[in-house]
C-alpha cells in the first residue's frame, strides 16, 4: 500500500461510499465529489457498482468510470471484492456507488467484517448517509448502524436540501428526522451532519449528462440546447462558493484531497474540466 502526503503529513487512500434509499441523492453526491475532486488535481478512480440503475448512474458523468459488469449479486460483490483489493495494493482513492437493494456490497458485508478488514489495510473508509425529511430514509443509517454492520469513524449524515419543499426551511424539514434515536446514536459515536446544498436546475444539467463545469459554460450535452442564461448562473454560484463550503465543513482527514495539496485549497472553487 503506498501513502501520500496532505499538506506534509502521511495519509491513507481514501474510500468514500453513499448510502440511501432511490431517489436521495447518492449518485448526484457522488458526482460532485468526484468533479470537485478531480478539479483540485485528484484523480480519484470512480466505482459504479450499481447493478440496478442504468439511466442515472457514474458512469454518464464520467468516461473513465469503472463499471460492475453485468450480473448477479455474486459477480457484483466479486467485482467490488477485486477494486478494494487494488486499491490497497495501489494506495489511491474512490467514490464508489453501491447502489440500492440487494447487491453485492450487502452480500460481501453479509460474509466478512468488511469494516475491520479494510481500516486494519491501512483504508480510510467514509460512509455518507443520504436522507430526505421523510422517516423511511434512516432505513440504511439504522440498517448499517445496528450491531456496527457498516459505520465507520469517518461517517456523515447528508441531508439533501434539494428534497425539501419549497418554502420549507431545510431545519425545519428534518427537524423530526434530527430527532431520532438512531440519528442521535450516530452523532453520539462521532458521525457528522452536514446539509448537501440545494441546485434548483440539477435535473436540467443531469439530464444533459453535463459536469457542472460544462453546464455553468453552455455545452449542449445530450440536450438540444445549452441551460439558460440563468440556469447557467445557478450552477454557477452553487459550484463556485455552496459546494467548496460544503466540503470545507468535513473534517480535513476525510477528504480525498491531492496529496500534494494542503486543505486550505477548500476555500476556492476547483478549475479544470472535473468529469
Amino acid at each position: 500500500m503506498l501513502d501520500g502526503q496532505v499538506g506534509g503529513s502521511l495519509r491513507l487512500p481514501i474510500v468514500w461510499s453513499s448510502f440511501g434509499r432511490q431517489r436521495v441523492g447518492k449518485t448526484a453526491l457522488l458526482t460532485m465529489a468526484g468533479q470537485y475532486f478531480r478539479g483540485l488535481g485528484n484523480p480519484i478512480r470512480i466505482w459504479n457498482a450499481d447493478q440496478q440503475n442504468r439511466s442515472h448512474t457514474l458512469s454518464l458523468f464520467f468516461d473513465d468510470a469503472e463499471e460492475v459488469p453485468a450480473g448477479g449479486i455474486e459477480d457484483g460483490k466479486l467485482w467490488i471484492e477485486g477494486r478494494y483489493g487494488d486499491l490497497i495494493e495501489h494506495g489511491y482513492d474512490a467514490v464508489l456507488d453501491v447502489g440500492g437493494g440487494a447487491t453485492g456490497f450487502a452480500k460481501l458485508l453479509q460474509e466478512v467484517p468488511l469494516l475491520e478488514t479494510l481500516e486494519g489495510s491501512g483504508v480510510r473508509l467514509v460512509a455518507l448517509f443520504c436522507i430526505g425529511p421523510e422517516r423511511a430514509d434512516l432505513d440504511y443509517l439504522e440498517q448499517f448502524a445496528d450491531g456496527g454492520l457498516f459505520m465507520p469513524a469517518a461517517s456523515v449524515i447528508v441531508l439533501n436540501a434539494g428534497l425539501v419543499l419549497s418554502g420549507r426551511s431545510v431545519m425545519g424539514a428534518f427537524g423530526q428526522v434530527l430527532q431520532h434515536p438512531v440519528v442521535k446514536a450516530a452523532v453520539g459515536r462521532g458521525a457528522k451532519v452536514t446539509v448537501m446544498p440545494a441546485l434548483t436546475c440539477m435535473a436540467e444539467v443531469t439530464d444533459r449528462e453535463l459536469t457542472f463545469e460544462q453546464a455553468m459554460n453552455g455545452a449542449v450535452g445530450a440536450g438540444d440546447r445549452p441551460l439558460s442564461l440563468f440556469d447557467r448562473a445557478r450552477v454557477h454560484r452553487w459550484w463556485s462558493r455552496d459546494v467548496p463550503k460544503f466540503f470545507a465543513g468535513l473534517p480535513a482527514e476525510w477528504l480525498p484531497m491531492p496529496r500534494e495539496v494542503n486543505p486550505v485549497l477548500l476555500a476556492s472553487p476547483p478549475v479544470g474540466e472535473g468529469g
